[in-house]
């Protein structure tokens, strides 16, 4: 069993190396061939053989959530059966080649699979990793950081998408878009690395950039902070303005220079704002617009938020509106509204649950590292039900098994 074990240790290292690199794929028009879910479900069949053999809860946990996953989506499909209900033209469906077949919907199961990778990489890092793998995914950051930062080089010096990698497509979709930005004078390719999106690089790094504070990673709170400004998203904002709320209430040599810090800090972005006009072009695409709705991806935000809202309370009964449609049928620019018409209040309330229990998890290190593990937790749901309708980065995952593996030294 030790020699398994050590091999196990070794697959699940490599897994997690590669786990932020989610535009490559070994076939570009098979999106689901992205190498590190292929490798976790490949993983499966040795996990789940080790646990049982071991004693470990991994293969008992994996049949609960499955179970549960089960139950709660057979209740949405016999709503959907009985109830008659028909799916209207302002949803946004996750596959729209079918419009009219409402049971069992092909996304169902599509979408169920990347699930299941996530969730089985959680329970391998919970039940099998250490801090050193941890360790392993921060480096993999790393990787994914510099990749960002060379594709940004790459397209001051050629005025070309510097991203040549990504080969990953979504129907006829690609699945890495190449965005620039205007700061003044200067236009920048927005960094994504290998994410696909500057949201999804932004999902993916910013928690583990907040619990990077609480592990003195310094170099990570460095390289991490300059990528997530480079980055220029809206979901990257969210996530520092989390990071210094919690630094301003925690850090109590912080707080006696707020009274003034705060104030001037504010002074001078408004001074900013009506004098630059680099900074206020700068502040309303990235910010303002997006909230205000004064731009097309802020008009196109709000617009899907309130047609899935709007189906939910008025085309669902009660009982839909408990059970939802089923995992996977639509998908917003929001986790909110997605999860409401996907799984009703059923699946809001389960999904809450689920994500914010690991915060009551013991941890070996300082209270610091409790504190900002919380605090990365709350980034991250906020930045999902907002802005990043994604449970299929492995990052979150990651996330929600880190006190578990953090409470293993070697």
């Amino acid at each position: 069993m030790m020699q398994l074990k050590r091999v196990l240790d070794s697959y699940l290292s490599i897994v997690l190396f590669i786990a932020g690199f989610t535009s490559v794929v070994l076939m570009p028009s098979v999106s689901f061939s992205v190498p590190s879910y292929l490798l976790i479900f490949l993983l499966a069949p040795l996990a789940m053989y080790y646990s049982i053999k071991s004693g470990s809860f991994l293969h008992k946990e994996f049949i609960a959530i499955a179970g549960i996953f089960l139950f709660v989506n057979a209740l949405a499909q016999l709503y959907v059966y009985y109830s008659g209900i028909q799916l209207t033209p302002t949803l946004r469906l996750t596959d729209d080649s079918d419009t009219q077949k409402v049971f069992l919907r092909k996304s169902l199961f599509t979408q169920s699979l990347y699930l299941f990778a996530g969730f089985l990489l959680y329970l391998y890092v919970k039940h099998l990793g250490t801090r050193r793998h941890i360790a392993v995914f921060y480096n993999g950051l790393r990787v994914l950081v510099a990749y960002g930062f060379l594709e940004i080089i790459l397209f001051q010096f050629t005025g070309r998408n510097g991203d040549f990698i990504s080969n990953r497509q979504f129907a006829h979709t690609p699945g890495s878009l190449f965005q620039t930005m205007q700061v003044g004078g200067w236009v920048i390719q927005r960094l994504k690395s290998l994410t696909g999106e500057p949201s999804m690089f932004a999902f993916t790094v910013v928690p583990f950039w907040i619990l990077a504070v609480s592990l003195k990673r310094t170099v990570d709170i460095v390289l991490f902070g300059i990528a997530l400004v480079l980055s220029f998203s809206t979901s990257a904002w969210l996530g520092m303005a989390v990071l210094a709320l919690a630094v301003a209430a925690h850090e109590k040599r912080i707080q006696r220079y707020l009274l003034w810090m705060v104030p001037m800090g504010l002074i001078i972005l408004v001074a900013a704002y009506y004098t630059s006009a680099g900074f206020k072009h700068f502040a309303d695409d990235t910010l303002i617009d997006k909230l205000t709705g004064g731009n097309t991806s802020g008009q196109e935000r709000s617009l899907f938020f309130k047609n899935q809202l709007a189906f939910w309370w008025n085309d669902m009964n009660w009982i839909g509106k408990l059970t939802g449609l089923g995992f996977g049928y639509i998908r917003s620019t929001d986790f909110f509204s997605t999860l409401l018409v996907n799984n009703g209040l059923i699946g809001i309330l389960l999904f809450t649950w689920f994500f914010f229990k690991h915060s009551f998890v013991r941890l070996k290190g300082e209270k610091d590292e409790r504190y900002y593990y919380r605090t990365a937790l709350i980034a991250t749901y906020l930045i999902m039900m907002v802005s990043v309708p994604e449970f299929a980065y492995l990052s979150t995952w990651i996330l929600l098994a880190y006190p578990d593996a953090a409470r293993r030294e070697l």
